[in-house]
């Protein structure tokens, strides 16, 4: 007698999870993209948060309010870059120093003024940052320059500070290409974005007329 066939013999229809798999696999990634959407949303939003976006324009010269104290731009120096006597190249380049002013107010400390960010900016949207190398054919290389904003090193190494309602003198230093005039540089202060007023506004000097 022959008994009838086995469901699990190997002509039994296939199981559940086989019959389902692609269905199975589909929902696995729509709720993987549930997921990750929204995060990298998020992550972008953050990051975004973080960069200086929205620009103040001053003019050179003319004094301007930004995060209780008050800021100008009192002298721009150039010097095109020779090549040095190690035979290293910088004749395609240019040093700049912007010379600022601040006036501290009374309710921000020096060392909040030295969390700036100093950077230039060209009408192409190209950046750089301060503390360029000094080089030693560069007339103002005696000068304190550095990247802080509220104090700089003073005679003998000693670090003066911004003290309120005092102009206080600090110089930025930029290497930028040579083929780009200063009329379209732009000097630029900024604080942590995420703290600002509003959020991300940073100070953009014009350098030239």
């Amino acid at each position: 007698m022959i008994s009838p066939k086995s469901p699990a013999g190997p002509d039994a229809p296939p199981g559940w999870w086989r019959r389902n798999h692609w269905w199975l696999l589909g929902a696995l990634l729509l709720g993987a993209m549930a997921f990750w959407l929204p995060y990298r949303d998020a992550l972008r939003e953050f990051v975004e948060t973080r960069k200086p976006s929205h620009p103040i324009d001053v003019p050179l010269g003319t004094w301007a309010d930004y995060e209780g104290s008050r800021w100008r731009v009192t002298g721009v120096q150039r010097q095109d870059m020779k090549p040095s006597s190690a035979g290293y190249q910088h004749s395609d380049s240019s040093l700049v120093v912007v010379t600022y002013e601040v006036l501290r107010g009374t309710s921000v400390t020096s060392e909040a003024l030295d969390r700036c960010n100093g950077r230039m900016s060209d009408r192409q949207g190209r950046h750089w940052r301060a503390g360029a190398m000094v080089h030693s054919q560069l007339p103002q290389a005696f000068q304190r320059l550095g990247t802080d904003c509220g104090s700089r090193m003073g005679k003998e190494f000693l670090r003066e500070k911004a003290m309120p309602a005092r102009p206080f003198e600090f110089h930025h230093l930029f290497q930028v290409p040579r083929d780009v005039p200063t009329s379209e540089l732009r000097g630029e202060i900024a604080f942590p974005p995420f703290k600002t007023t509003p959020p991300g506004a940073y100070l953009r000097f014009n350098l030239g007329p």
